[in-house]
């Protein structure tokens, strides 16, 4: 069995690495040991903040213990959207183009910074959220709400797929849920969904998350973790 730590970015992925992803490749021969969640802050009294990206240094400082672990991979989930403006590479991530491509080149650059040899970067396209939309009749159904399939249908034409539901501060993903008055609740209701919809729907709507996931899949078969 291979194992790997995972450095995510709130209690929502947190939640869906132990609930969903930890079993499924655990079928693959890999053991996902307890996600980590990105520390914010810490104070000297003990504890802090967690949850969030602030800031380039704030991920490097989380990543460097896990590197210290000379018998597991390392990869991330965090979202593109809303990273810091100070990360390497983030001008000409959020420049014009096709936003797969820039964001696959971020990681390339993530990787490259890190200078880890069992380091797999991913950054979820645009976000978390993004895979909400994988399902809109079984989000409908979640929220009971028959008409608020047709509106993520609408986004996601609008967008072209999941994956590109992104045009603003207004209009990403997670606010895209939260403007059409479902109540959605990232920490219970993301996760609940994502449960509901499963990975092979997710996989199947999504390119650059199955190519992440194919990756870790893989991890499986690797005898050398070195």
């Amino acid at each position: 069995m291979t194992r790997l730590l995972m450095l995510v970015e709130g209690q929502s992925e947190e939640i869906f690495v132990k609930r969903i992803l930890t079993p499924h490749l655990a079928s693959h021969g890999v053991v996902v040991e307890s996600p980590i969640i990105l520390w914010t802050k810490r104070i000297s009294s003990g504890g802090g903040f967690r949850g969030g990206v602030s800031n380039w240094n704030q991920i490097r400082k989380n990543l460097m213990p896990l590197f210290k672990d000379t018998d597991a991979w390392v990869t991330t989930l965090l979202d593109f959207y809303g990273l810091p403006n100070d990360f390497p590479g983030y001008d000409e991530a959020h420049g014009s183009g096709d936003s797969r491509e820039k964001v696959t080149t971020l990681q390339t650059r993530f990787k490259t910074e890190m200078y880890h040899p069992r380091f797999i970067p991913f950054f979820a396209l645009h976000e978390f959220e993004a895979w909400l939309f994988c399902s809109p009749d079984i989000v409908s159904e979640h929220f009971g709400n028959q008409k608020l399939a047709i509106k993520l249908r609408e986004v996601v034409k609008f967008a072209g797929e999941p994956e590109f539901i992104n045009h603003g501060e207004k209009t990403h993903p997670k606010a895209q849920l939260q403007e059409f008055d479902t109540g959605y609740k990232e920490t219970s209701d993301g996760p609940t969904l994502i449960e509901k919809i499963g990975i092979p729907v997710i996989r199947g709507c999504c390119p650059h998350f199955s190519g992440w996931l194919q990756q870790l899949e893989a991890l499986g078969k690797t005898t050398d973790c070195h």
